[in-house]
């Protein structure tokens, strides 16, 4: 218990072996009290001490001692943020802390100095919640502290672009050097504003990815949004507070709902920010998409006999859907992968579920589409399907779009030559953010906004190409080609891919690789 004394400052923590060990990046903003700032030596005279102003600050029995109340709120989940900061004195004067002392009035160090503040999900979960419902859940805390303070969230959505509050998963040690420790214990931590001098650390909020995360109050899983709205008041400059009524109260007990801000939370945040302009309106929190999620009722029955090891097939398609997942089709089946954005590895990928019928999840289409040729998503969210010599256009699995018939439409209906049995590929290049379509031995350009809905191939003498001319190193006919989250571009041959290198115009060197490495939720073994 002396350590977690220590963790949330009511201690001072055990020397460093090494005096030029770095300070964690919490400690560099809340140093630490030295036991001579007490006037004590004595270690169980601050040991008692310290118990005893845990005790008063949440409203226990002040015993000095280790009792059952002090030791279960003590090892309860909560906020690895500390709950001492320098000028309390707690436990020199065993007085009350101050609420909102966090902020430091008149001290632009512990606030920010803008209203417009910008935010970035850079990783996400990688179990129980999906990418666009982690979204949602951080969109709706930023709303909560937003409607009642004078400050704008804005979403920045270029990954390669800066922010000033960035939100991560992470376990373990996970690139802060502050760790996390595993189920329960701490949950998350945030850093406060500190825009003068910069801090690269300031505003952001890092959540333990070992813990199970549900979008609501569950008994088995965290509340996202709670414990999400409790670090964004971090990240803006408040304290913990000792109210138990308080989203700033550190600890997490599921019997108490501490969603809705208390008094005592817009008081603190009115107090640094002041009050909302009148008229004030919120961003939207997004709706879930429907195309993550496997249709609740079909007419067709899963296969779960066949098991096919997916790491270890060819690629027929790669489609990326509403920025979410990847969908990997081989014959008739489809794999589900998710990535994150992570602090150890910049892109990881994880297989959610698989295989699946295509008949299954994507029963818009007819039965007879046993298998996909190409998929690409539109700037616009919709998505083309290829499967010999048609195609289709749909809203999502569940709903054709812009008219198109359920039987599909011919490739000539994108301007495509009569005579042509399939396309092989379709892909966005990264470069120009055009879409090309490769059959055989030639490619074309596929304006998507041209005659629409349906978009129209390049016209000749322009097109078609021959891939060899302008893709030079990639083998033809191509089964696939995918763009991927940092902009490569990869061509699949069977169950070989190739990485084309967009300055140079040519495949990487040390290509072709086997298609079962990071880049598809696999290892390489």
């Amino acid at each position: 218990m002396q350590r977690l004394l220590h963790r949330y400052g009511y201690l001072n923590p055990p020397k460093r072996r090494n005096a030029a060990d770095p300070i964690p990046a919490v400690g560099r903003i809340f140093p630490r009290y030295r036991s001579d700032d007490y006037g004590m030596t004595d270690p169980n005279t601050l040991y008692h001490n310290a118990l005893k102003a845990f005790q008063k600050r949440y409203s226990l029995p002040v015993t000095g001692r280790l009792d059952s109340p002090t030791m279960e709120l003590l090892a309860a989940p909560r906020c690895g943020n500390p709950d001492i900061d320098p000028g309390d004195g707690v436990i020199q004067s065993e007085r009350r802390p101050s609420r909102v002392k966090r902020y430091l009035i008149g001290d632009p160090k512990m606030r920010w100095s803008k209203k417009k503040l910008t935010w970035q999900i850079q990783s996400y979960p990688t179990h129980h919640l999906n990418r666009s419902q982690t979204h949602a859940v951080f969109q709706h805390a930023f709303n909560k502290w937003s409607s009642v303070a004078d400050l704008d969230f804005v979403e920045e959505k270029n990954y390669y672009k800066d922010s000033d509050i960035i939100i991560k998963f992470g376990s373990r040690r996970h690139g802060d050097s502050i760790a996390f420790d595993g189920p329960g214990g701490v949950l998350a931590h945030a850093f406060y504003p500190m825009p003068e001098p910069v801090y690269s650390l300031a505003g952001d909020a890092h959540f333990d990815d070992e813990e199970k995360w549900w979008d609501g109050p569950h008994k088995e899983y965290r509340d996202l949004l709670s414990v999400a709205t409790h670090e964004l008041g971090h990240s803006m400059g408040l304290g913990h507070s000792s109210v138990h009524t308080s989203v700033m109260f550190p600890y997490y007990l599921s019997k108490w709902k501490r969603v809705e801000l208390d008094q005592d939370d817009i008081n603190g945040m009115q107090k640094i920010y002041g009050a909302p302009r009148p008229g004030k309106i919120l961003p939207e929190i997004p709706d879930l998409p429907d195309i993550p999620s496997i249709p609740e009722t079909t007419t067709v029955e899963p296969d779960t006999t066949k098991q096919i090891d997916y790491c270890n097939t060819s690629v027929d398609a790669i489609i990326e859907v509403r920025g979410l997942e990847l969908y990997i089709f081989k014959g008739e089946y489809q794999w589900r992968v998710t990535w994150s954005k992570t602090v150890s590895n910049w892109i990881s990928y994880q297989l959610r579920d698989g295989p699946t019928k295509i008949a299954y999840y994507w029963n818009v289409l007819p039965p007879d589409v046993d298998f996909i040729d190409a998929a690409v998503e539109r700037p616009d969210s919709l998505i083309y399907i290829f499967r010999g010599n048609k195609f289709w256009l749909l809203a999502d699995n569940k709903q054709l779009a812009g008219g198109c018939p359920r039987s599909g439409l011919p490739l000539t209906k994108l301007g495509l030559p009569e005579g042509l049995k399939k396309v092989d590929a379709v892909f966005k290049w990264d470069i120009n953010q055009a879409f090309y379509i490769f059959a055989g031995d030639r490619y074309w350009l596929l304006d998507v906004k041209a005659h629409p809905p349906f978009g129209r191939v390049a016209p000749s003498p322009d097109y078609p190409r021959r891939i060899k001319e302008t893709w030079r190193g990639i083998p033809t006919p191509v089964t696939t080609a995918y763009t991927t989250l940092n902009g490569e571009t990869l061509f699949f041959d069977g169950s070989q891919y190739y990485v084309f290198d967009n300055t140079a115009m040519q495949a990487r060197k040390g290509y072709p690789k086997p298609a079962k490495l990071g880049i598809i939720g696999c290892q390489d073994t």
